[in-house]
């Protein structure tokens, strides 16, 4: 069974929350332990952070949570794969466009994957399965979909900032469930809007031109997290799916938040 708007079940029940703090140890980020702090012995560097960060907080409004971890998003996107890529390369052409790249991508999952909650397949109300496993079984829930559809876009040589995987709030409309979802957005070409590629509640299938962008889709109503390449982002205090960027006075556009590289400060372009 695939989720749709008018039946939206297990999808729209996930539970998340325990993910979240999964997400938000009370112990040293990664930053932290890069930088060699402990819980009892704080580190200046951090400390430094901190207090830029705070300073911008109060500049420019609130700022998402970041932990910079590729170990541990790559355990769900596995990129680089050699299984996953060949598999992308039998979908796409290396020619296609990001966008060409992505729909063709979108398509083949929905079609090739049916949908299972993970309570019917693993017996645990909530699991995330690792892409190469779910080929495997051919039969996943929302998140386990999205993980797919982003790892064969990254395999397929899409640009990894055009790619972030939700998990979030949707609202499925009148006489169906809403709740706890997750999905692929895309960032197009044609004019830099955020899009979702969704797997199972609302799998839209138009060209990336057609469709609404996030921003205005208010079947996608809130995040809780996002997870790129690089960089697990919660979004609580912000709603990145309403506000991906922010616009300053001068012109630039840049993500609301700051990444920790190091003991230095960057922003992330």
């Amino acid at each position: 069974m695939r989720v749709s708007p008018v039946a939206l079940d297990s999808c729209g029940s996930c539970n998340f929350q325990p993910l979240v703090n999964l997400l938000r140890p009370d112990e040293p980020t990664v930053f932290d332990v890069i930088n060699g702090e402990s819980i009892d012995k704080p580190n200046p560097a951090t400390f430094l952070f901190n207090s830029i960060n705070n300073l911008n907080q109060s500049a420019y409004g609130p700022k998402d949570r970041i932990t910079r971890n590729p170990e541990f998003v790559n355990l769900w996107l596995q990129y680089p794969n050699k299984i996953i890529r060949d598999l992308a390369m039998t979908i796409v052409h290396p020619s296609d466009s990001d966008d060409i790249k992505m729909e063709k991508i979108q398509r083949w999952v929905v079609e090739n994957i049916d949908y299972m909650t993970d309570e019917e397949q693993y017996g645990y109300e909530e699991l995330w399965v690792p892409p190469v496993m779910l080929l495997k079984t051919k039969k996943g829930d929302c998140e386990d979909g999205a993980f797919l559809i982003m790892s064969l876009g990254l395999n397929a040589g899409v640009d990894p900032e055009r790619l972030r995987m939700y998990g979030g709030y949707v609202n499925a409309g009148p006489g169906a469930a809403s709740g706890g979802h997750g999905w692929v957005a895309y960032r197009r070409e044609s004019d830099e809007e955020w899009v979702a590629v969704d797997f199972s509640y609302y799998p839209d299938l138009r060209p990336m031109d057609d469709r609404t962008p996030l921003k205005d889709n208010q079947k996608y109503v809130d995040d809780y997290f996002f997870i790129t390449n690089q960089y697990i982002v919660i979004t609580e205090n912000t709603n990145r799916i309403r506000d991906p960027e922010v616009y300053y006075s001068d012109g630039r556009v840049i993500p609301n938040v700051l990444f920790p590289n190091g003991s230095l400060l960057s922003w992330y372009a």
